[in-house]
Parts: structure tokens; sequence; C-alpha cells
């Protein structure tokens, strides 16, 4: 029941008002459905190239195939190259500083968390968030989710693991931007003119706000890294990507209304599809068909939330990421269901780190574009 004002009226039943708001969320619009398939398109590109390269931890390159911004296909095509040179630069920083710290315990850990401020201060400062999402995902995923914990040994820094997983997160850059031209590109006569984006924005190094934000990101990663090293719990690497991925950049509601979100999106995506996926239908895939055809349903209804708006986009990319969490395990289908447990595990520390260093602290309802 909505009343005059246009807000709903306080009799009214809490499982109405989500039905409603949900109605409205997910209700189409022009080019949703082509924004849709447009991404599907990419994550089964994505999904079948690492699987053709066997590629470790290809989870990360479909979902960056899905997260990547397809808000103006046109610059999404022109941003292709930047964005695989942000990839590369990544890569290129964490190589350096493994060849540099990697016998060096202190120095090694004081490099991972500048990674993880320097990851989180690109998010809020760059101008271009899809560069911005390049460099940081693979700048944290580079020194963090390969690391191997190996009794008796100490950690130790799988050089290889890395570099291809690198590879695999600029395979989905690469099949985005195929994807884009090929469905959503369309060259015009008239030529128009061309508009240079400044790096950063204006305040970037003015605004104490981003060194805050930065700060308050590194912390949780680096609480989520350090807690899933000392346990010697490998499937917790995943964590740090996590607390990335769960940035609060400005998402509109209440502190509880986004921590169920997260969490939400976690077991809708990781238990009841992904799981669900390896008990119940996996076992009967006996070609890439068969694997292939529940992998682009899920990826659509994830892509689905994924174009809603601020408060239930996150939704989206965290199921996604769950899913795909859950059946990828090392370069192909996932076999046990003890590692997605694991894994699922990673990400919910990194929901519930973020939650306490972000939000706990602020319970205050936020509005659309504040600074958390």
């Amino acid at each position: 029941m909505v009343n005059s004002a246009g807000t709903a009226a306080p009799w009214e039943n809490p499982l109405d008002r989500l039905a409603a708001f949900l109605t409205r969320e997910l209700a189409p619009y022009p080019g949703r459905a082509a924004t849709v398939a447009r991404t599907v398109t990419a994550c089964v590109l994505t999904m079948l190239l690492v699987m053709v390269f066997r590629l470790p931890n290809g989870f990360l390159g479909v979902f960056y195939a899905l997260a990547i911004s397809r808000a103006d296909s046109r610059a999404t095509v022109r941003n292709g190259l930047l964005i695989l040179l942000a990839n590369i630069a990544a890569l290129m920083v964490a190589l350096a500083g493994i060849a540099l710290f990697i016998d060096y315990p202190l120095p090694r850990l004081l490099f991972i968390v500048g990674i993880f401020f320097l990851a989180f201060f690109l998010t809020r400062t760059m101008a271009n968030q899809a560069v911005a999402f390049g460099f940081t995902i693979i700048a944290v995923a580079a020194v963090s989710v390969p690391i191997i914990w190996a009794r008796p040994n100490p950690l130790r820094l799988d050089l290889e693991t890395t570099v291809w997983t690198a590879f695999g997160i600029m395979l989905g850059t690469f099949a985005t931007v195929v994807t884009e031209w090929m469905f959503a590109f369309r060259a015009e006569s008239a030529v128009r003119p061309s508009h240079s984006m400044p790096m950063f924005v204006a305040d970037a190094f003015s605004n104490p706000q981003y060194v805050k934000f930065a700060l308050k990101g590194c912390l949780a990663a680096s609480i989520c890294y350090v807690f899933w090293s000392t346990v010697a719990w490998p499937g917790l690497g995943v964590s740090t990507v996590t607390c990335v991925i769960a940035a609060p950049m400005g998402i509109p509601g209440s502190v509880r209304q986004r921590l169920i979100t997260r969490l939400s999106g976690l077991f809708f995506g990781g238990v009841i599809c992904g799981i669900g996926s390896e008990v119940f239908v996996l076992p009967h895939a006996d070609s890439i068909v068969g694997y292939m055809l529940p992998f682009a349903a899920v990826s659509a209804v994830a892509a689905w939330f994924v174009t809603s708006s601020p408060r239930l986009n996150y939704f989206g990319r965290q199921m996604a990421l769950a899913y795909y969490i859950t059946i990828f395990q090392g370069f192909g289908v996932s076999t046990t269901l003890e590692a997605s447990r694991d894994r699922l595990m990673g990400i919910l520390l990194g929901i519930l780190v973020m939650w306490a260093v972000f939000d706990i602290s602020q319970p205050a309802r936020s509005t659309p574009g504040a600074t958390t």
C-alpha cells in the first residue's frame, strides 16, 4: 500500500514491500535484455577460453567479464586497450614486488598491505572505474590469492599461477570488448568529437575522505589476509578479492540492508545455484553443452540483477562471484563440495570483515553517492 506522498504505509506487510521493490527493480526497460545478452555471451566466451587454456582461478576471469561496466558500449570498446594496459600494469607491479620481497617476510607483508591501500585508493579516485577495477582486481589477486600454504614449508608465491590468473582476467576483458564491438558498436558516418577523460577525479589528492576510504579498505583486506594465512586455510584466500568487490561505493540503504543484500547474494549464488548445480545438475552433464546451458542461465539471472539500481546491483555481482567460485576449481568444473565450501567461507569472511570495518562504525543510513 502506498499513500499519497508516494511512501509505503506503516501497516504494509514487509513481504509486500519486498515484492513491490523487486517488481519495480526487475522490470524490463529499453536495452536491458540486450545488455544481459551481451553480458552472458562474454561470460560464456570467457568460460570456454579458461577451459581451453586450462587457466587457474578461472572464476576471476568469468566474473570480470560479468562485472565490467557496460553502461556505454562505445566507451567499453574504446576503453578496451586502457583496461588491458591496466591489467598488465597491475601484473607487472605484483611480479616486481614478488621478485624483490619473496625471501623477506616483513617487507613482503608491507608490500602486500601497500597494494591493498593502492587498490582501494584507485577504486575511489580514478575517473574511469572500468580501468580502476581492471588494475585493482589483478593486483590484489596476484599478491594474495595465489599464495599456497604448504606445510611444513612457509607461505610461497606461485609465479606461474599468478601470471596465468592475470591472463584469465585479461581474457575476460578481451571477451567483453569483442562482444560489445560485435553486438553493440555501430559505426556512424559522422565523426563524434573525442572527449578525453582525466585519469583521476578533480579532488583525488586533496580530499581526505579518499585516504580514509583506502585506509579502511586496506585494514579490512589485511585482516582477511593475516587471518587466512595464520589459520592455513587456502580456501579463505578469496576473502581479499571479496573486500575489493564489496567496497561500499555509495551503496544506498541502511547498514542492515547492505549486509542482508551481500549475504543473500552469497547464499543464492553459492549455495542454491552453485552447490545445487554440483549436486543435481553437473553429474548429469556429459558434454560442454550440458555444462554451458545452466552456466548461461545463472549468468543471465545475475546479469539481470546487475543491471538494476545500486541497491540491487551488488546482489547480482555477489551472486555471480559465489556461483562462479563454486563451479570453477582450478581451470575446470568443481569436483568436490569441500572446495566449494571453503571458498564460500572465504567470501563470507570478506563480507563480514568489510561490514565490521566500514559499516559498524557508521550505522546511520547512507545516501546514494555518499562516501562510506
